[in-house]
C-alpha cells in the first residue's frame, strides 16, 4: 500500500524535452506556482546505529548559517573572514534535520550540553559531520545538473 507521499510522487510525471519545448509562458508560470515539496532523505550512521532524516534548505537559510559561522580574524594587521567549517556543518545538520531532535531535553541533560548543535559536535565524528553537511547541500540543490534543451 502506498502512503500519500508515494502517491503524490507517482502523480508527478517528468516532462520530456519535447514537452518542455512546447510549454508556453503561461504553462511555465503555472508550473512555478504549483506547490513543491522540499526533498528529504534518510541516512544511516552505522557507527552509532542510528538514522538521520535530512531535508533541503533554502538559499536564504544557508546564507544565514554561513554568515553566522563566519568569523573575522586579524593577522598582522589584516582582517580576513573565515568560515568555521565545524560550526557550519553542525549548523547545517541542525537546521536540516527532520529526525532525530538534536535538542531533545534528555540528550541535552544527559550530555550536559546546551544546544542541539553541541550534541551534533559531541556525538558525530568529523567525517560524519562533513558527509551529512554535504548531503544537506545536495538536498538543497547544490549538486543538481541542469540539462540543456536543444531546439
Amino acid at each position: 500500500m502506498l502512503d500519500k507521499k508515494d502517491m503524490d510522487f507517482e502523480m508527478e510525471e517528468e516532462l520530456t524535452e519535447e514537452e518542455m519545448l512546447e510549454m508556453s509562458e503561461e504553462d511555465i508560470i503555472n508550473k512555478l506556482l504549483e506547490p513543491t515539496d522540499v526533498p528529504e532523505r534518510t541516512y544511516a550512521i552505522d557507527r552509532l546505529g542510528i538514522q538521520v532524516t535530512l531535508k533541503g534548505l533554502s538559499e536564504r537559510e544557508i546564507q544565514r548559517i554561513r554568515k553566522e559561522c563566519t568569523v573575522e580574524k586579524k593577522h598582522r594587521g589584516n582582517r580576513t573572514k573565515e568560515l568555521n567549517e565545524e560550526e557550519f556543518n553542525a549548523a547545517l545538520i541542525e537546521a536540516a534535520t527532520v529526525k532525530p531532535n538534536w535538542s531533545n531535553k534528555k540528550l541535552l541533560s544527559t550530555l550536559s550540553l546546551s544546544s542541539g548543535r553541541e550534541v551534533i559536535k559531541r556525538r558525530l565524528l568529523g567525517g560524519e559531520m562533513t558527509a551529512l553537511g554535504d548531503k544537506v547541500m545536495e538536498l538543497s540543490g547544490y549538486d543538481d545538473e541542469l540539462k540543456e534543451i536543444k531546439n
